[in-house]
């Protein structure tokens, strides 16, 4: 368990980074879906709309980021980076 606070705990260190070096964010889903299936082709279309939406409504309503990145964990099946890079993308491609 301390091994998976410390990965999410590493990895939400680089979220804020990701989101104040990144270009100005336009709201695009499909760039947000093409860049995520070009490293996750096993996810569908639907499922990371879907995901996507689910992260930003997370987001937003104040919920951690790291706390993000285990929803998407758990919804996808994926691992820790993984779910760590899905929500990145999605704070920096759909203007969470």
């Amino acid at each position: 368990m301390f091994e998976l606070k410390y990965r999410v705990g590493a990895l939400m260190s680089v979220v804020p980074a990701a989101v104040v070096l990144a270009a100005p964010a336009v709201a695009d889903e499909d760039e947000f879906v093409r860049s995520m299936q070009t490293t996750y082709a096993f996810l569908t279309d639907q499922q990371l709309r879907t995901e996507g939406a689910k992260i930003c409504s997370t987001l937003r309503s104040g919920t951690p980021a790291s706390d993000a990145v285990v929803m998407v964990r758990n919804d996808l099946g994926v691992s820790i980076s993984a779910a760590g890079e899905i929500v990145s993308a999605a704070v920096v491609q759909l203007d969470c």
